[in-house]
């Protein structure tokens, strides 16, 4: 931390309530891993304390359990702790969850994250899901300025499933049975970027004009210039929601027309598409998990520590 951001966090210490100056003592306090796991949840908790069930404001102690200080709520009338609501609620193992985050953050296979965290195969596969559920759902809520939008189309898999239908099981990677892109053999991803990094992507169930505006129109800015690959789906998005400033950057050969390219998407994808290879293919079911993954890593850069992975993991 720097000396300024050091001065300033003293600065608001004043400000602390109760609940947490107790919470960040704990965690200043703290030892070892399980430790450092629960220090960080109540430290999390007491930034925005409320009910896990109701959301509400209004309640009162109610003792301990497994080490984490239970509450019970005076709307609703039930009792919760710090991680009720939250996609880590119940499970088990806290003194392994700061080592399993490092393996999150390292981006290392199900089994070497296992190993890492002296768990099963299975309990790794699990909680991978549930520290990565808080991710895959967060979004930017608007993208503004010069908006990328292109697809990237990933072949579709059933990874790990025992029951296939429709086709042959596949050794690993394989192609499709017919050439060209569709989203009858293809997971096609529809990526979306502004110059200031924000970053969204949807699962196209399909490439049709109100596919494509059902995802855009409530994210893209009506002042926004979308910045596109010429697909007519685009065009047609444009024209019903009233933007008046598009540019389509044509599928003839063109990269860029001045200074409107789609360069910053087309990057995005490359890094996305190397990240992923070492996994050897991901199960279509899966995919939007290892999307919103991608997108921490781009959107944290270098906080994405194994502390701040549990931090994200506990937005509910």
């Amino acid at each position: 931390m720097k000396t300024t951001e050091f001065k300033g966090l003293i600065e608001q210490l004043g400000e602390l309530t109760e609940v947490q100056r107790t919470a960040l003592m704990a965690a200043l306090n703290s030892k070892g891993s399980a430790n450092e796991a629960i220090a960080l949840i109540e430290t999390r908790f007491a930034a925005a304390p409320a009910c896990g069930h109701c959301k509400s404001e209004r309640f009162g102690t109610w003792g301990w359990a497994s080490g984490l200080r239970r509450y019970k709520c005076k709307e609703c009338k039930r009792t919760f702790n710090a991680l009720t609501g939250t996609p880590l609620a119940q499970l088990h193992r806290r003194d392994a969850w700061l080592e399993y985050a490092r393996a999150i953050v390292d981006r290392v296979s199900l089994r070497k994250a296992a190993e890492r965290a002296d768990v099963c195969l299975e309990t790794s596969f699990r909680w991978r899901h549930r520290f990565l559920a808080a991710a895959r759902d967060k979004r930017p809520s608007v993208v503004t300025g010069i908006v990328e939008a292109d697809e990237t189309f990933i072949l579709k898999s059933a990874k790990g499933s025992r029951k296939i239908v429709g086709r042959a099981p596949r050794k690993r990677g394989g192609k499709a049975s017919r050439p060209g892109l569709s989203t009858d053999e293809h997971d096609a991803i529809l990526i979306v970027r502004d110059r200031h990094a924000a970053t969204t992507d949807h699962i196209l169930p399909d490439l049709e004009g109100r596919t494509f505006k059902a995802y855009l129109a409530p994210i893209v800015a009506k002042d926004a210039v979308l910045v596109t690959d010429g697909r007519a789906a685009y065009s047609q998005f444009a024209d019903e929601v009233g933007i008046d400033h598009i540019t389509l950057i044509t599928s003839a050969g063109e990269h860029a027309l001045g200074s409107y390219h789609l360069q910053n998407n087309n990057g995005y994808q490359s890094r996305f598409k190397l990240w992923m290879a070492p996994f050897k293919g991901v199960s279509s079911k899966y995919l939007p998990t290892y999307l919103g993954w991608r997108r921490m890593i781009e959107r944290d850069g270098e906080r994405l520590t194994p502390r701040h992975a549990i931090a994200e993991a506990l937005d509910a």
